[in-house]
């Protein structure tokens, strides 16, 4: 370059100073997210088990109400057919996509073929809970103990069917060790089971507490099999809170008195300062103020930033007693060697819809495609008109949030520091150990 080209254009000191700063500070965090994606690259597989909510079309081809293939359900999602009861992605899809397994997407336990059981099979069912008969009024699904079923015969199949293990079975127990578990169940229980008097008696014959226990004692159980089977790396996430969904806040009377979902009066503290109210459920606070009214002259439901308090403190007997679980399992010498992750997912939703304009949402109330008061009352219908631009929107229908939102709720999962979001670790953590 000619000497007097670069005397023109020379830098100020203190200018070139500051840009040789930006440079290595870019330089270190390029390096940092690429000895995390190194880290996360070495899990080999994942599976999932869990509702709706994470359900990826083992339900399509039930006699089931609680079935997502058809749309607009997957309006968004252009890999493959529909069956994610959403307009696009998962919870989970963001997560395997971040712990780097290729291709990111798991298939479902009901489309998988036996080469794609070591890579990591989604084994979730809408509709299902921690009780058999949970959600048996929607039809057909898959309860968690089927679902642990189901990777039972995976496990034997692998063991049996793959030339990389050739009939080894402590060959694949070792690999599954390596394996990241998502297990989120419970909503369902109180939703389809609890809180639906005229289908079940659960409410006459247990308080809050009592089936609460009933419910982590089954639960317990089955997490107890997993690991006999192999899994080592597990990430629990529990129950939302769910009176804040569309389909409660359509359902609630314009005489209620519901509780302001950001006051912590459903949560509770364990002595440690480790925050109780958690959830994969279908989100946190629900303002019910929104800027958009796709149905016509309709209302919300209730006054602004209102929920169901009845719902959600039942449901933070639950949560507290889960979080107590986990702890507790990480310090099993009956599950030597396990790590349990617990995810927080109700106070990564207060934080979204406290700071809601900044991730682009103005609607926190009501579905983007249902039909009654807070598009709740009744779900998405079949070719049925969504909202326009869904990334305004938390919630995707009367239960479920949208690909927007499940993208938060993995991000914080994967990468925050925070353990009122994730605790002790979060997943990118876990994956490394």
């Amino acid at each position: 370059m000619n000497e007097n080209y670069r005397s023109r254009f020379r830098w100020p000191a203190g200018e070139m100073d500051y840009y040789r700063r930006l440079a290595l500070a870019v330089a270190a965090a390029i390096a940092a997210a690429m000895a995390s994606v190194g880290a996360a690259s070495s899990v080999p597989c994942m599976y999932v088990f869990g509702d709706s909510l994470v359900d990826n079309g083992n339900n399509n081809g039930m006699l089931s109400l609680a079935r997502a293939n058809y749309r607009p359900y997957g309006i968004d999602f252009h890999e493959g057919p529909p069956g994610r009861f959403t307009n696009g992605r998962t919870m989970v899809d963001f997560l395997s996509d971040m712990l780097g397994l290729r291709p990111p997407l798991l298939p479902p336990y009901a489309a998988a073929a036996p080469a794609d059981l070591a890579r990591g099979v989604n084994f979730a069912s809408g509709a299902s809970g921690i009780r058999p008969e949970t959600g048996n009024n929607l039809g057909g699904h898959y309860p968690l103990s089927e679902q642990v079923g189901h990777f039972r015969t995976a496990v034997g199949d692998m063991t049996t069917g793959t030339a990389r293990f050739r009939g080894n079975a402590t060959k694949v127990a070792a690999y599954l060790g390596r394996c990241v578990f998502f297990v989120g169940m419970g909503s369902n229980d109180y939703l389809n089971n609890y809180f639906m008097s005229n289908y079940y008696t659960t409410a006459q014959e247990y308080d809050p507490a009592a089936y609460a226990s009933l419910l982590l004692k089954d639960y317990a159980a089955q997490l107890a099999d997993l690991y006999a089977l192999g899994a080592r790396k597990f990430v629990v996430a529990g129950v939302g809170n769910i009176g804040c969904i569309p389909y409660e806040l359509a359902r609630m009377d314009n005489d209620e008195q519901p509780s302001d979902p950001s006051t912590p009066s459903s949560s509770s503290d364990d002595g440690d300062g480790i925050s109780i109210s958690i959830g994969a459920g279908a989100g946190g606070r629900s303002s019910t103020r929104s800027s958009e009214n796709s149905g016509g002259n309709q209302k919300p439901a209730v006054a602004a930033g209102m929920c169901n308090d009845t719902i959600n403190s039942a449901v933070a007997i639950y949560n507290k007693g889960l979080l107590s679980m986990v702890k507790r399992l990480n310090r099993s010498a009956q599950m030597r060697g396990a790590r349990f992750v617990f995810l927080d997912t109700v106070q990564v939703g207060r934080d979204l819809a406290a700071n809601a304009a900044a991730h682009g949402f103005t609607v926190l109330d009501r579905g983007c495609c249902g039909v009654g008061r807070n598009n709740g009352q009744i779900t998405c219908l079949p070719l049925q008109r969504p909202c326009d631009d869904r990334s305004k929107y938390i919630f995707w229908d009367a239960f479920h949030p949208t690909e927007a939102a499940n993208r938060i709720y993995a991000a914080k999962a994967f990468n925050s520091t925070s353990t009122a979001d994730a605790y002790p670790i979060n997943v990118s953590q876990l994956a490394a150990l």
